[in-house]
């Protein structure tokens, strides 16, 4: 297993589609963080914020449109590309089948899973420490509650009561941190399911957007239909709102893990069925 998925990392690396997710993150990246800057155009260096405040994937406080966009439309979709695709790939070439026999049909596919489960987290985890990182070039360290006209309000600063309101009073950038591997983790996840039903669907392209459209398709209709379960959905936990999460710790961690059941049946029965599903 340990050999393979260091051979799986190197060619993930060398993917082509790999290096257009890493451009396009990185693309999204600069354009929020360019935004973010814009809403304090004009500011006296007094009156910014945190750097840790305005870290532009705190999207609703700062008003980035981009990481809006990146969440909702873009993330499932670079996620999967890193290596999501590959199994369908080497199914229809027959190299799956050759790998298989090196080590087992078992080892094969959990290969393919984790590692597109790891590229998808570390490509998302990359680029938002690096929005992190950009915010410290524009931001202070600590910055000033306040804002004046034009600027994103600070109000929810003063009174934080959500979800790990403890560590942003003590450790903001800790806080931060917890949000930016909950979406790695979240990116993780649609990216596994990606490669899970790339190996039982025929359509390739099909199975790297489906879990995106799903995802996207019930953000969409659950409020309308029944408003209560629009909160079991996950976008909201991937970023900070301080006051608005009011969910509790043990909702935040079992959520994403009851959302990789059907990934983790998929692959069961993908190494049930053996060299079946490698031909």
């Amino acid at each position: 297993m340990s050999a393979l998925l260091r051979v799986f990392c190197i060619r993930a690396l060398r993917r082509t589609e790999c290096k257009i997710a890493i451009t396009v993150t990185l693309l999204f990246c600069l354009i929020s963080f360019a935004e973010t800057c814009l809403r304090f155009y004009g500011a006296d260096q007094g009156e910014l914020p945190s750097a840790a405040y305005a870290w532009a994937w705190n999207m609703d406080a700062m008003q980035v449109n981009a990481s809006r966009v990146y969440l909702f439309f873009i993330m499932p979709i670079a996620g999967a590309l890193v290596f999501s695709d590959v199994a369908r790939q080497d199914l229809r070439s027959g190299s799956a089948c050759l790998l298989a026999s090196r080590s087992s049909v078992t080892t094969c596919v959990l290969a393919y899973g984790a590692t597109s489960f790891i590229g998808a987290f570390l490509l998302t985890f990359v680029g938002l420490e690096f929005l992190q990182l950009l915010a410290f070039v524009a931001f202070p360290v600590e910055g000033a509650f306040e804002g004046y006209l034009g600027m994103p309000m600070y109000l929810d600063l003063r009174t934080p009561g959500g979800l790990f309101a403890e560590i942003w009073n003590d450790a903001p950038y800790v806080y931060n941190l917890i949000f930016a591997v909950a979406a790695s983790f979240w990116s993780g996840a649609s990216a596994l399911l990606s490669c899970a039903l790339g190996m039982m669907m025929r359509r390739n392209k099909l199975a790297l957007i489906l879990p995106g459209a799903i995802s996207l398709a019930a953000f969409v209709v659950l409020p309308l239909v029944v408003p209560g379960l629009s909160g079991l959905l996950h976008f909201s936990l991937m970023y900070p709102k301080l006051n608005d999460q009011a969910v509790s710790v043990a909702r935040f961690i079992l959520t994403p893990c009851l959302y990789m059941i059907p990934s983790f049946c998929l692959i069961a029965m993908a190494c049930k069925r053996g060299r079946d599903v490698l031909l």
